[in-house]
Parts: structure tokens; C-alpha cells; sequence
């Protein structure tokens, strides 16, 4: 899931465990802690474009690595609330600023970057919503020493478990895939049941969780407001379950229905919602892919694209570590072109948002290009980020479009 959902399902859990002991800390180590599963991405500097998919969700989202990085945390946190800095009134001080200073700082730089690109209204609401943040910062940053309980090492450790545990659990429900298992095996767990970023899910969290914050830990309405956001959120998560179960029946009835004989499949959400469902189907020599949402009036899947695997172009090499990797990101699901050399890798497990056109690229968000090293029997991995050619307001529109219901797929 992306960073905020991440940081606000944190706050909650952490609100959960130690809010009643050490109020709004609890929901500021919560928001930090679960952010440390994904500073794994700090390491793709000094790895492959190939390996980096692989590392990404690895050690750092297993519960091998919650168990022994709880340790530590807890140990550290002991430390820290219990020594001569943490009283410094000029340390309050100085992180009252920090907090303060950061929305400001991002949205100077939207400002900045965002004039000619965004429209005047999207530019005001960041501006309001980053304003309110820095407001908020700097009026619920104590200076002053304030009286709370504090928490033993045992209780640290858990603090920090669930809070990294949780954040395990919600990444499997996403479609990229993660070795919850590490190191005794790194098979990638997905449900593909819920999208990487969904606002339904995100948002009940982040406003119990601010609303919670205005209480006094001893306010037995901060905690209603605090499990509230939860309840709402993990109730959504069931239904996503249970919708994946009803749309994955549609996309096997339409596969049957196209009297199509298929090896394996795989259903998933596409972007913010829960609504357009992403299908392709392994066939003998291709793929089939296409989309259904749940409020189409007709209960199949449409929009069906035919992609030749092609996977015979990779077969030179079978040595190759990097593409090994590959092959094992994508779960099978994958297909390869040729031209001018240059074999162009498509993992197909993640569904597009552009209805306007037809570029092959725009297939899936995991692009690469292969570059063959006869000599050593060895490919050279690149990831290209797609671009979008079109008209930005255009595939926006025609996108929810899709999502509503509506077909989108304009005649060429």
C-alpha cells in the first residue's frame, strides 16, 4: 500500500497498544514505525533493476524481520524516553519546527512544481490541506515536559510488532507480492484484493485517528474514534474479499463463455477503487486480459486484448540471473517483445488506466527492457517507466468512466 495508508493504519495500530499510556506519542511512533518496512527501497541504488523488484517486500516485510527489528526498537525506545535529552526543553523545541517546517516545505515544492501543471483548484486544496497540517503541527508539538506512563521494554516490543506486523498483512492483500515468510521461503504472498492505493480504506483511518488526537489519553471517546477508524476499515477489506470471490466468477464465466481454455488466472483492483476489475487468463501461446466493474450492466468481462507470450525469444538464456528474477516477480504472468535488438519484458499482473489508446507499454507499470549480451549468454535489465502520450484530463475521464460502469473504449 502506498506510504500514507501505511503511516495512518500505523497511528491506529499504535494508538491501539499504547495510546492510553503515552497519548499522541503512541499514534507519531505507530505513523514512523510503519514506514520502516519500506526503506528497503533505499538499497536500489546498489542493486539490479531486477533484483530491486525482488528485494522490495523481502526481508524487511516478513515476520522474521518484525520479531527481531521489535527487539531493537523497543531497546532503543527505553533508552530514549528515559534519557537526559528527551527532558531538553531546546530538543522539544527544535522538533516542534521540524514538524512544523516539513508540510511547508512540500508545499512550497508542489507550488512550485505544480504551476502550469495543476489547476488552480488542486493547487488551493494542497495549499489548505498542507496549511492545516503545519497549523496542526505546531500547536500539538509540546515544548514542555508533559506527564504520561511510561512504557516497559515488553510493551515497546509489541508496540513495534504489531505495528510492522499489520503493515505485512496489508501488503498481501495488494497484487506485487510479499515474502511474509523470509527467510524459510520467498514465495511472494498476494490476495490481489485490494488496490495500492485505495481512498476507502485510507480515509476512515486518517480522520479517526485525527479526530482521536484531539482527546486526552484518558478520554474513553478516543479510543471509540480511534477503533472506529479500524472497524470501518478492516469491514472494507472483508468486502473486498468477498467482491474478488463475485468478479473472479464473472471473468471464469466469460472465459467459459468465449469457449477459451485457459491454464491459470489472476483478477485484480485497478487504481483507487474497488469497483474495475483488472483479469488475464493464461493461454497456450497468449494472454488474454480485460475488465469488468461491478456496476456494468452486463455481468462479463469486456474490453478483451490478445498478447502473445513469446516467451520462446527469452529461451538463449537461460542463465541469466536477472532474468531469473524477473520470471519469478511476475509469477508467469509476462510477455515479450522484439525490436531492433531489444527484447521488452511486460509483467501483466497489474492492470492500466489509460482507455484512450493503444501503446503496449501502457500494459503494465512494470516495463523493462532486456538487452542481450550474446557472448557471456546474459541479458542486461533496464526498467522504463511508461509515459502517458495522451491527453492527461482525458484518460482521468475516460478511466471513471470505466469505473462508473460506462464503456470507455473510444472507436479509433
Amino acid at each position: 500500500m502506498d506510504s500514507l495508508t501505511q503511516m495512518a493504519l500505523g497511528a491506529a495500530v499504535g494508538e491501539l497498544v499504547l495510546g492510553r499510556k503515552i497519548g499522541n506519542k503512541a499514534m507519531f511512533w505507530g505513523a514512523v514505525g510503519a514506514t520502516i518496512p519500506d526503506l528497503d527501497i533505499l538499497a536500489n541504488p546498489f542493486l539490479s533493476d531486477a533484483y530491486s523488484v525482488k528485494f522490495h517486500r523481502g526481508p524487511s516485510h516478513s515476520f522474521f524481520f518484525a520479531a527481531i527489528f521489535s527487539a531493537f526498537a523497543a531497546y532503543v525506545m527505553v533508552r530514549y524516553f528515559n534519557s537526559p535529552l528527551f527532558h531538553k526543553k531546546w530538543w522539544r523545541l527544535m522538533w516542534k519546527y521540524i514538524f512544523t517546517g516539513l508540510p511547508v516545505a512540500l508545499g512550497m515544492g508542489i507550488l512550485i512544481a505544480g504551476v502550469g501543471t495543476l489547476s488552480f483548484t488542486a493547487l488551493l486544496t494542497l495549499s489548505l490541506i498542507l496549511g492545516f497540517t503545519a497549523f496542526l503541527a505546531y500547536r500539538r508539538s509540546p515544548v514542555h515536559q508533559q506527564n504520561f506512563e511510561q512504557p516497559d521494554y515488553r510493551q515497546w516490543y509489541w508496540f513495534y510488532f504489531w505495528v510492522i506486523a499489520t503493515h505485512i498483512v496489508l501488503d498481501i492483500c495488494t497484487t506485487y507480492g510479499t515474502q511474509a515468510l523470509w527467510p524459510f521461503t520467498d514465495y511472494p504472498f498476494a490476495l490481489d484484493n485490494i488496490s495500492i492505493v485505495d481512498p476507502v480504506y485510507t480515509i476512515p483511518l486518517l480522520f479517526s485517528s485525527l479526530i482521536a488526537s484531539f482527546f486526552s489519553r484518558s478520554d474513553s471517546r478516543r479510543k471509540i474514534f480511534n477503533r472506529l477508524g479500524l472497524v470501518v476499515s478492516s469491514l472494507f477489506i472483508i468486502f473486498t474479499l468477498f467482491n474478488k470471490s463475485q468478479v473472479h466468477s464473472v471473468f471464469e464465466q466469460t472465459l467459459e463463455t468465449e469457449e477459451l481454455v485457459y491454464q491459470k488466472t489472476k483478477i485484480t483492483p485497478t487504481l483507487f477503487n474497488n469497483l474495475l476489475w483488472y483479469g488475464v487468463a493464461e493461454l497456450d501461446e497468449h494472454f488474454v486480459m480485460g475488465y469488468y466493474s461491478v456496476l456494468d450492466e452486463q455481468a462479463e468481462f469486456s474490453d478483451m486484448q490478445f498478447i502473445p507470450k513469446n516467451h520462446h525469444l527469452l529461451e538463449p538464456y537461460p542463465h541469466s540471473p536477472d532474468l531469473r528474477h524477473l520470471k519469478w516477480f511476475s509469477r508467469g504472468y509476462f510477455s515479450v517483445e522484439a525490436a531492433n535488438g531489444v527484447y521488452y519484458w511486460y509483467d501483466l499482473r497489474f492492470g492500466n488506466i489509460d482507455f484512450t489508446g493503444g501503446e503496449p507499454e501502457l500494459r503494465s507499470p512494470f516495463y523493462f527492457e532486456l538487452i542481450p549480451d550474446r557472448e557471456k549468454g546474459e541479458l542486461k535489465v533496464r526498467r522504463t517507466r511508461p509515459e502517458f502520450r495522451g491527453d492527461i484530463g482525458e484518460i482521468w475521464s475516460t478511466y471513471w468512466e470505466r469505473v462508473w460502469g460506462i464503456s470507455a473504449v473510444r472507436d479509433q
